[in-house]
C-alpha cells in the first residue's frame, strides 16, 4: 500500500491536508505529528508511484513512506532501516527532524541539527552496498538522485532553543533513549528543495549582515533561479534595515530600496544602493523605469501587498522581467486563498507564477513571478 509523507511548518497542516486531498481525492490521513503528515494512497497509485510530482505550496519536503523504525539506540535501529528499504540502493541519505515548535516560539528556527548530521554519518558508514556517491548533508543531491529519507519523529530541539524552555519543558523536549522513532522513506531529487535534507538550505549569516532577511533573500534567489546578474537593476520594496539588500548587493546588483524606515549605515555606504525613504504610493513612477527585477517584503496582508505591486506592474513606463513577492499571513486561514492571489498576479501578464513556503520564511510564502520560464 503506497504512503506519502510530507513535512511542513507547525501550523500549516490544515492547508497542507487540503492541498493533498485536492491532488489525491482518495488519499486518507495516516500517521501524523505536528509538522509531519503521512497519507495512505489508493492501490492504483502503485503503478505510477515514482512518477508522482506533488504540487504543494506549504510542503517543505515530501516523498514515499516505507515505515517506522523504533528502538533505544541508533546501533539497534540502523539495521532495521535497511530491512524497510529491502536493501535497495540509494545515491544519497538525508536525515532531519520534524519541526518541534511553531517558528518563533522559544526562538525556534528549523535547522539541521548535530543530532541529524551525526545519524546521517552513521547511516552512511553502515550502508550495505558500495560506497555512496557522496556522504554527509553539506552538498546537495544531484538531479535524478534517489535519496533515502530518515525523519526524526522525536528530535532534540536545536540550540539555542533549549535555553528558553523551563526545566519541565526541557525534560519533555529531550530525546529519551527508550523512545527513538524514525520515519523511513525515499524520494527522487527533481527540484531545488528536493536536493536538500528536508528541503532546508543550511546557511550561516556572515557577521556583517544586518538582519535575518538575508537568509530569506538568499534562499529565494537560489530557489527562483532568476538570471539576476552583476549590474542588474533591482527594486526592493520594504528594504529596511537592509539584510535582503546585502544579498542582492553581494551579487553585484544595483538596488533601489523603497521604505519609509531607516536603512543600516553599512548598506547606505554602498555606491550601488539608493534609498528612497517613502511609501511606494508617493514615489514618482519615473524612478522605476530602469528596474527589471522587483522584490517586495512588507508587513501587511496579502491583498495590500498585491495592491502596492499592481500599481507598479501595470504602469506603462515600467517593464519588469520577474518578481519575488512575500505574502504574509496574519492568520493561517489566509493560506486557503493562495490560488486566488496567484491568479491575480497572472492577470498582470506573468504567466509563470509559483509559490513556496521557504525554509527561512515564517507565516508567509514566497511567490516567484516571471514573464519567461527561467526555472
Amino acid at each position: 500500500m503506497p504512503f506519502l509523507f510530507v513535512t511542513s511548518q507547525v501550523g500549516a497542516e490544515p492547508i497542507l491536508k487540503e492541498e493533498i486531498v485536492r491532488q489525491f481525492p482518495d488519499a486518507r490521513l495516516a500517521f501524523s505529528r505536528p509538522g509531519l503528515l503521512t497519507f495512505k494512497l489508493p492501490e492504483e497509485e502503485n503503478e505510477r508511484l515514482e512518477k508522482i510530482r506533488l504540487k504543494s505550496v506549504f510542503a517543505r519536503s515530501w516523498g514515499f513512506s516505507l515505515g517506522m523504525v523504533q528502538g533505544k539506540t541508533p546501533e539497534e535501529m540502523i539495521p532495521k532501516v535497511w530491512e524497510w528499504t529491502n536493501f535497495r540502493r540509494f545515491d544519497r541519505i538525508h536525515v532531519w527532524g520534524r519541526d518541534t515548535y511553531k517558528i518563533g516560539d522559544y526562538q525556534f528556527e528549523p535547522a539541521l541539527t548535530d543530532e541529524a548530521n551525526e545519524l546521517c554519518w552513521q547511516l552512511c558508514q553502515n550502508y550495505p552496498h558500495e560506497t555512496l556517491w557522496r556522504s554527509g548533508q553539506d552538498i546537495p543531491a544531484r538531479q535524478g538522485d534517489w535519496v533515502l529519507d530518515c525523519i526524526l519523529v522525536h528530535p532534540l530541539p536545536p540550540e539555542p532553543t533549549l535555553e528558553f524552555l523551563s526545566r519541565r519543558e526541557k525534560n519533555r523536549a529531550k530525546l529519551h533513549p527508550e523512545k527513538q522513532e524514525w520515519l523511513i522513506g525515499y524520494h527522487q531529487a527533481h527540484s531545488f528543495p528536493s536536493t536538500l535534507p528536508g528541503g532546508m538550505l543550511d546557511l550561516t549569516m556572515p557577521p556583517e549582515v544586518v538582519s535575518r532577511a538575508w537568509l530569506k533573500m538568499e534562499e529565494a534567489l537560489r530557489w527562483s533561479n532568476f538570471p539576476i546578474e552583476e549590474g542588474s537593476q533591482v527594486c526592493e520594496i520594504g528594504s529596511a534595515p537592509g539584510g535582503a539588500t546585502q544579498a542582492l548587493l553581494s551579487r553585484g546588483c544595483h538596488v533601489l530600496g523603497v521604505d519609509p524606515a531607516e536603512m543600516a549605515p553599512e548598506v547606505l555606504e554602498n555606491p550601488r544602493f539608493r534609498h528612497i525613504r517613502s511609501k511606494v504610493a508617493f514615489v514618482k513612477r519615473r524612478e522605476f523605469r530602469k528596474v527589471r527585477w522587483l522584490t517586495c517584503d512588507i508587513n501587511v496582508p496579502p491583498n495590500y501587498t498585491l495592491d502596492v505591486v499592481e500599481s507598479l506592474v501595470l504602469h506603462p513606463d515600467i517593464n519588469l522581467r520577474g518578481m519575488l513577492l512575500t505574502l504574509k499571513f496574519p492568520d493561517w486561514s489566509m493560506g486557503h486563498e493562495v490560488e486566488n492571489y496567484l491568479d491575480r498576479i497572472r492577470s498582470w501578464g506573468f504567466p509563470h507564477v509559483h509559490a513556496r513556503q521557504l525554509h527561512y520564511s515564517h507565516q508567509e510564502i514566497c511567490v516567484r513571478c516571471d514573464r519567461e520560464r527561467f526555472l
